[in-house]
């Protein structure tokens, strides 16, 4: 037998970009529906610091397990009585702390169940049950409100494998689709700026044959679909299950507007005890070891780490305990979220199972460097040039949980001894770095992408803390995702900097770069593909009948050779 390797070398090469950036919209978080206001409020810290895109939560409506205090929906002299008022207060939470609400519209309350049935059981006429959530939805904005995704029920596929009894919903394939039918056209009626999606299926490798069914359906009946959303748990057949749903839309390019959303994501599969592996150090390696991984997938546009904070009723995966102390993962996730957007190159030589993902910015510097091999592994990093006065360490493993900083003196070349399952997060800053100094030049309503392939490595992101446009042509430059915002609260004018370069940084004169802002009446466009590596231009907002701030930004990057990166932002 071959003797393991045991030192890895990792020079960091932070002046040279790589591809598909540390984008802080693609991995969002899950929570159940079990997990009550009270909660959230409790954890606020842990969502502030954490600042996930979205929460995804399948509501639970009707489920005496989930542990609603009020009934949801009674019958009334005038048809039905709702009560909104417990979700609609993690919505609001979640409003105040910049965090979209990803409510997943599921189950079934009483009074839309069939004589016999049970939250899992809809009646034959689901108009009372679509009603209600029309109801919810139209006047969610009103009861304070603004929600960012709605999709339509939760993992309606998902039988007992023992038993073949329904899990969540009793109808069958064709079940779904009716209700599906029935759901979206009524939301997109009701909200209809907003995404909307589904099916939110369990299992792709066990019910793919739900994918083209559902797809074809959308297609033939020209309904709305502006996600599809599947669930995957653990690690090594995540690509396969990806693979299968990508493909299935690439075949359909009329969907090419259709993002996919993986709303219930873990590392491990489902087997989540009190005190199990997954509150150990090595979720977190984990963890990040797949967020490299799913990076690399562009087609993917979002992904939901179940959980967040921990359910309980068996269910112990969140990145908070169930009485409110963070978890190694948690660390993990939170120094994800707080790396640079611009990915660096990494060279790594050594064990296979030692990874690092590294990001930079003027002024700061950060390296999150995992161990997945059977042994210790010493680490020796290369940081590379910098100009920095300070340097915060946290390490997680056995005896430390990341939440600890120590500050050690700058180096560029750094030595740790990094056990098995463990994780060093280093973050290096100097004298320029002015943290949160660019503003966003308004509210992001919505992202929405357009895909021409869903498995190149072409790639386009959305930084919404600064409206910073990133795209890039990795291999594939025939198919760079075109990517546009919708804004509300804009000023009446909008400075556009944006350019063209390689990985060093030179500029690429043959690209075209097109900015294009529509407004209610008119449309203008710009081209900042020029020999020089950034332009600006000054767009007001009257022009294209946006007075009152409204406006959709649309980037597009063409003409590119491979490993172009092209940058746009709005101030």
């Amino acid at each position: 037998m071959k003797t393991p390797a045991t030192i890895a070398t990792i020079r960091v090469h932070p002046a040279s970009r790589a591809d598909h950036p540390l984008s802080k919209s693609k991995f969002a978080v899950f929570n159940s529906g079990i997990v009550h206001a009270a909660t959230y409020h409790r954890d606020a810290a842990a969502l502030r610091a954490a600042q996930p895109e979205s929460v995804r939560i399948d509501i639970g409506w009707g489920a005496d397990w989930i542990g609603y205090e009020r009934p949801i929906s009674e019958p009334s002299r005038d048809g039905f009585a709702y009560d909104f008022s417990e979700l609609d207060e993690i919505g609001a939470f979640l409003n105040d702390l910049g965090i979209r609400p990803y409510w997943s519209y599921c189950y079934i309350p009483s009074p839309y169940q069939p004589r016999g049935g049970d939250w899992r059981d809809l009646a034959d006429d689901d108009g009372g049950w679509v009603d209600m959530i029309s109801a919810y939805v139209e006047g969610a904005y009103e009861r304070g409100v603004t929600v960012g995704y709605h999709e339509v029920y939760n993992e309606p596929d998902l039988r007992d494998e023992r038993t073949g009894e329904a899990v969540f919903f009793g109808g069958d394939l064709d079940d779904y689709l009716a209700l599906y039918r029935a759901t979206a056209s009524a939301i997109r009626k009701a909200d209809p700026d907003t995404p909307v999606g589904g099916p939110a299926l369990a299992s792709v490798l066990a019910n793919e044959h739900w994918i083209p069914a559902f797809l074809d359906l959308v297609t033939a009946e020209d309904l709305p679909l502006d996600f599809f959303s599947f669930h995957h748990y653990g690690t090594h057949s995540i690509q396969t299950a990806l693979d299968k749903v990508l493909q299935h839309l690439e075949n359909r390019p009329e969907l090419g507007d259709v993002e996919v959303h993986l709303n219930e994501y873990n590392s491990y599969p489902v087997d989540y005890p009190l005190g199990g592996a997954q509150d150990t150090h090595h979720l977190a390696a984990a963890l990040l070891a797949d967020f490299a991984t799913l990076l690399a997938a562009p087609g993917l546009t979002k992904v939901s780490w179940a959980q967040f904070l921990d359910s309980g009723h068996g269910n112990y995966s969140g990145m908070v305990t169930i009485d409110g102390r963070p978890k190694p993962v948690l660390s993990a996730y939170e120094f994800y979220q707080n790396m640079p957007v611009d990915r660096c190159v990494v060279d790594l030589d050594g064990p296979p199972e030692v990874g690092a993902l590294a990001g930079s910015e003027n002024g700061r510097f950060a390296v999150a460097i995992w161990n997945r091999a059977a042994r210790t592994v010493q680490i020796q990093l290369d940081t590379g040039e910098g100009d920095y006065d300070a340097a915060a360490l946290r390490r997680i493993d056995a005896e430390h949980d990341g939440s600890e900083v120590e500050h050690a003196a700058v180096e560029r070349n750094w030595t740790f001894e990094l056990p098995r399952g463990g994780v060093v997060l280093l973050e290096l800053t100097g004298s320029v770095h002015h943290p949160h100094s660019a503003a966003p030049v308004g509210e992001v309503r919505r992202v929405r992408h357009q895909y021409t392939g869903r498995r190149t490595s072409a790639w386009a992101d959305l930084e919404e803390a600064t409206t910073t446009f990133r795209l890039g042509t990795a291999s594939d430059p025939q198919a760079v995702p075109l990517i546009a915002a919708d804004l509300v609260g804009c000023g009446p004018s909008v400075t556009v900097t944006g350019g063209v370069t390689d990985a060093a940084g030179s500029a690429v004169p043959q690209a075209s770069l097109a900015v294009r802002f529509d407004g209610p009446t008119a449309s203008r466009e710009l081209q900042l593909g020029t020999d020089t590596a950034m332009r600006s231009a000054t767009v007001e907002l009257a022009a294209v009948g946006a007075e009152h701030g409204e406006v959709r930004v649309t980037v597009t990057l063409q003409d590119a050779p491979p490993h172009t990166f092209a940058v746009v932002h709005l101030g």
